[in-house]
């Protein structure tokens, strides 16, 4: 961290206790594409300078997209029925749903006007405001944010990570403020789990690893960069898919194994947040803790396989659909 940013500490703990709606809002703002503006909340924040706009679209386009679908939805993309649902939510609350309403910033200030100071005199309807709030938070924020700003810490330095880093520790405050929510959201419950490919197509174990909600990991290009380095494999330029595609086709005991230490590793960050986030983190860890395990089997009868007939790689574990 820079000193500046230790300097303002202080000051950032006291608008986080006392108005949290305006540091949120911030924020938010802060996980748009670069502007003006951007280069004084920056500095209101003792954040460093603010990257250009090929930066963030190396975090946020290519790495670590800041919508709650990718993160929440079975298929692992942007839109379908997380996108929806969440949407759904927008309507209720009696607003228009934006072009994106599952764009991190945009639930971010939905959130900053549900619990801006009101000048609201009924009792009932600031009730309604707390109560959608907190289901805001727990239902749709919650369920990804954390593992997704931890992530974000990991892959980058600078400005971003530190914005990271604010975020997690502001939201962290706001939920701890929340009534305990003790069950799992409707999106996560809703969401099947990995399936495994010796019993179902291989393209839906496929796209089950890079579906959160389902593998309780989150792959990145990074993670498939490092993945072909530290296993001295070639990484095929494309979608990640098609990349973890051809890496599993070459070796796949290796990459399943790295695939499965990866898993275990995320697992335990989950574990790590059940104080804060309970059954949230306690339903993650689950489901990372399985795709680690159904990973090493695979690896194993992979390897099983080719030592006792000469098949397609693919084929030995499951993971060929013809």
């Amino acid at each position: 961290m820079t000193s500046q940013w230790l300097l303002q500490r202080q000051g950032i703990s006291t608008v986080m206790g006392e108005r949290p709606a305006e540091l949120l809002r911030a924020l938010a703002v802060l996980g748009e594409p670069p502007g003006p503006e951007h280069a004084v909340i920056a500095k209101a924040l003792g954040l460093p300078d603010v990257p250009d706009n090929a930066s963030y679209s190396d975090v946020f386009l290519f790495q670590l997209y800041p919508y709650a679908s990718v993160y929440l939805g079975e298929e692992g993309m942007m839109g379908g029925d997380a996108a929806d649902r969440i949407g759904g939510f927008w309507s209720a609350l009696g607003q228009v749903p934006p072009k994106e309403p599952d764009h991190l910033s945009a639930l971010l200030a939905l959130y900053c006007d549900l619990i801006a100071p009101s000048s609201e005199t009924d009792p009932a309807q600031e009730a309604l405001r707390a109560q959608a709030a907190s289901a805001l938070l727990h239902e749709h924020l919650m369920p990804w944010v954390f593992p997704y700003l931890a992530r974000l810490r990991e892959l980058v330095g600078g400005f971003y990570g530190h914005w990271a880093e604010l975020l997690a520790e502001v939201l962290e405050n706001e939920h701890s403020a929340q009534a305990e929510a003790t069950d799992v959201p409707v999106h996560l419950k809703s969401a099947k789990e990995l399936s495994d490919p010796r019993d179902s197509e291989a393209a839906d174990f496929l796209a089950g690893l890079l579906a959160p909600a389902r593998s309780g990991v989150i792959v990145t290009r990074a993670d498939l960069g490092r993945m072909a380095k530290e296993l001295d494999l070639g990484l095929r330029a494309g979608e990640r898919r098609y990349a973890l595609e051809h890496l599993l086709g070459a070796e796949p005991k290796l990459v399943l194994g790295w695939l499965a230490t990866e898993a275990k590793r995320q697992a335990d960050l989950h574990r790590a947040r059940e104080p804060i986030l309970g059954a949230i983190a306690d339903f993650m860890a689950g489901r990372a803790s399985r795709t680690a395990e159904l990973c090493v089997a695979l690896a194993e009868e992979s390897e099983a396989s080719d030592a006792s007939a000469d098949r397609e790689p693919l084929a030995t574990v499951g993971l060929s659909d013809s």
